[in-house]
């Protein structure tokens, strides 16, 4: 099965140039244009991953990366785009989250790499869940 990932950006031309991206390295995308949208897609088909724009028109950006506990978006492995660079406000943002961060414009290898470490970092959180449950 491929592993899916939901794009979130409000520029659809860089929604489409992931998508191409993507898709071509063989996973599955859908896209939201903005962060709302992106929650009812994933209570509609949870993503394995999310990249997520922090820079938005229609709303807080990375506010809606950082849900209440309890819902599926609190677990879900975020890669995070912007344009921009003050690295003190990003330390902050992904402090606690299962998040990478790449500046934009992004090159095609860092995000697959990145994309790659969320997924691996988060089934590692889940096994060791698992194992504390049953230990």
């Amino acid at each position: 099965m491929k592993q899916s990932i939901l794009v979130v950006d409000d520029e659809p031309s860089t929604r489409y140039l992931l998508r191409v991206l993507l898709e071509s390295m063989g996973f599955a995308v859908q896209e939201a244009d903005y962060g709302l949208d992106a929650l009812n897609k994933i209570k509609e088909n949870e993503p394995d991953v999310m990249i997520f724009d922090v820079k938005q028109q229609n709303d807080a950006g990375f506010a809606v990366c950082k849900p209440a506990a309890g819902q599926k978006t609190a677990v879900l492995p975020i890669v995070m785009l912007t344009a921009k660079t003050q690295w003190s406000v990003f330390t902050e943002i992904v402090r606690g989250m299962s998040t990478h961060y790449l500046p934009k414009p992004v090159v095609g290898k860092e995000l697959v790499e990145s994309i790659q470490s969320v997924i691996n970092n988060s089934l590692s959180a889940d096994l060791n869940r698992s194992f504390a449950v049953g230990d």
